[in-house]
């Protein structure tokens, strides 16, 4: 049975209750983060899990009214791995269930991962839901402890208005997926992202991030165009425990259908035996976090492995 939600003054809540896919229950406690001043809550869902377990929760909800959004902040308390917001159209209903990795919407609008601090939109770009809207936030969960862990995972914003946001972003993860395979010693893996995959008209890139797992150390993301010189959008070491999006100095980087995105990144394997790519913080990922605008309800992984 659904347990209540304690929603007090927040625009979106949803709290532990319902089943998942295979009918586990969602065994956390009831219980709702404050949001801080100037913040409001968008959704947030509470879990919990066993000593060395890792899993994944889901939290559904639904947008009351419409909303302007300029930035973003992570609730993510110890054992928050990494968030995955995305726009859904099913009918699930609201609250928070057990769920797996590929449990998403089909479009990105935000993520965080470990250390991630507040996301800040440039001068006219941001976000806008309208009433009605269905969200879907996907937590990647880890405990580490030999002990029970519980927590409340989720995301805030701060609202503006609609004269504020003349673009509306949206992320795309671009990079290798599943023959991403990690030799041990030290090796640069790459895969690619062909740009008309996303989009059928020009995109403007306003901020960059990477995701990989503890072997990372270092990801380059490199544009190149048919007929001009490439274009080098990062090159930065990579710290599993200060995730974040920087913002991309104006004028932003437009991308435009044809164009290749080549991401690749450099890992330190020591564990003495080949990683592949995977959902675990012990298995890899590599891929390059563009946030652009317009947003074009895009397939937010775009891979194109070599």
């Amino acid at each position: 049975m659904r347990r209540a939600c304690l929603a007090f003054s927040l625009v979106l809540a949803a709290c532990g209750g319902g089943s998942s896919d295979d009918d586990a229950p969602v065994d956390a406690p009831e219980a709702t983060v404050d949001a801080p001043d100037g913040w409001q809550t968008l959704l947030q869902g509470n879990w919990s899990l066993e000593a060395g377990e890792e899993g994944y929760y889901c939290v559904y909800a639904t947008v009351p009214r419409d909303i302007y959004i300029k930035a973003f902040r992570p609730i993510g308390p110890n054992g928050t791995h990494h968030t995955v917001l995305t726009r859904h159209t099913g009918n699930e209903p609201d609250g928070t269930v057990r769920c797996g990795v590929g449990t998403n919407g089909q479009s990105m609008v935000y993520g965080s991962g470990v250390g991630s601090p507040d996301f800040r939109f440039p001068e006219g770009v941001g976000m806008h839901f309208t009433a009605g809207t269905r969200l879907l936030l996907n937590l990647h969960l880890y405990n580490t402890t030999d002990e029970v862990l519980t927590g409340t995972s989720g995301t805030l914003f701060e609202e503006t208005q609609a004269a504020d946001i003349e673009h509306v972003g949206e992320i795309v993860l671009a990079g290798p997926t599943a023959t991403l395979t990690v030799p041990t010693g030290t090796s640069t893996q790459s895969g690619t992202c062909n740009v008309s995959n996303i989009t059928n008209q020009p995109i403007q890139v306003f901020a960059l991030s990477q995701h990989m797992h503890k072997l990372g150390r270092n990801l380059r993301t490199v544009v190149r165009r048919s007929g001009s010189a490439d274009i080098v959008l990062q090159d930065t070491a990579y710290d599993f425990e200060n995730q974040t999006f920087s913002l991309v100095p104006t004028p932003f980087v437009e991308l435009r259908p044809g164009d290749v995105i080549t991401t690749s990144c450099t890992f330190e394997n020591n564990t003495g035996a080949t990683v592949t790519f995977g959902e675990s913080s012990d298995d890899e990922m590599c891929f390059s976090d563009l946030f652009y605008y317009p947003a074009q309800g895009a397939n937010f992984v775009c891979s194109n492995f070599f």
